[in-house]
């Protein structure tokens, strides 16, 4: 992915990849980007970067406008890889104009406000997990909450009643596990549940 992208920089934790067992993945993206871990960064947030962040998220339109210049709407926005299943992963180009006609498509059947919270289980190289489950809700203002594997059955429906999650993103297989070993009340303040990608 480093090579086909043509990535320099990759940022991490320290902590994601001493839990996540990958020291030899890391070590070997060493070789083509250079890492940069989130934990180096914390002491380089200056009072005025905490200000700054406050002003966007409190105004993030005004915000917003202030800072950015305007996006070319079929410029590279995100690259997602496929599996590999038939041969080396393929990266796959999703423009600016990609990511919101998708939010649109959403739009028309769900309307997401800034009082949901979704909760994403689903991996984030994904683009059902990243389209659906994050920069959608990003963009309309909802609180996301991100829970690292959609395999732990007995928790996320749990998770989902700590949290009072409105809507939830999965898998017919996931969310067939978590009706399974939940309780109907977990998922007492769901708005919707999205199924998809999967027959």
């Amino acid at each position: 992915a480093c090579e086909t992208a043509s990535i320099k920089v990759v940022y991490t934790s320290r902590k994601f990849i001493a839990e996540a067992g990958l020291e030899a993945e890391a070590a070997a993206i060493e070789e083509v980007a250079t890492l940069v871990y989130l934990e180096d960064l914390r002491d380089d947030v200056s009072l005025k970067h905490k200000l700054r962040a406050a002003f966007a998220a409190y105004l993030p339109k005004l915000s917003y406008r202030l800072r950015q210049p305007q996006q070319n709407p079929q410029g590279d926005c995100v690259i997602l890889f496929t599996s590999g299943s038939e041969g080396i992963p393929k990266g796959v180009v999703l423009t600016h104009a990609n990511i919101i006609a998708n939010r649109a498509q959403l739009q028309t059947l769900i309307s997401l406000t800034h009082e949901d919270i979704v909760l994403n289980i689903l991996p984030l190289f994904h683009a059902f997990g990243l389209l659906g489950g994050t920069l959608v809700p990003m963009l309309d203002g909802a609180k996301i909450v991100c829970y690292p594997s959609p395999l732990h059955y007995r928790i996320i429906p749990e998770l989902s009643y700590q949290l009072g999650a409105t809507i939830l993103f999965g898998t017919n297989t996931f969310l067939a596990g978590y009706a399974k070993h939940g309780h109907p009340f977990d998922f007492h303040k769901m708005r919707f549940i999205v199924a998809g990608a999967e027959k």
